[in-house]
């Protein structure tokens, strides 16, 4: 089956390409922003020692 050209001048098969790499460049770019939390070690500020007693 051939595609046709629509009238607008746009192919719709550029138009899902550029959506697929689109799609890629994020999914790479989350994984890569995730990847490098989980790579640094924790601040040690963040933890509350379990025999410290926090007052609201």
């Amino acid at each position: 089956m051939r595609f046709r050209i629509s009238p607008s001048g746009h192919d719709p098969r550029q138009i899902d390409l550029f959506a697929v790499l689109a799609l890629v460049v994020i999914i790479i770019g989350v994984w890569r922003y995730y990847e490098d939390i989980s790579a640094s070690p924790p601040s040690t500020t963040s933890y509350i020692v379990p025999s410290q007693h926090v007052h609201w």
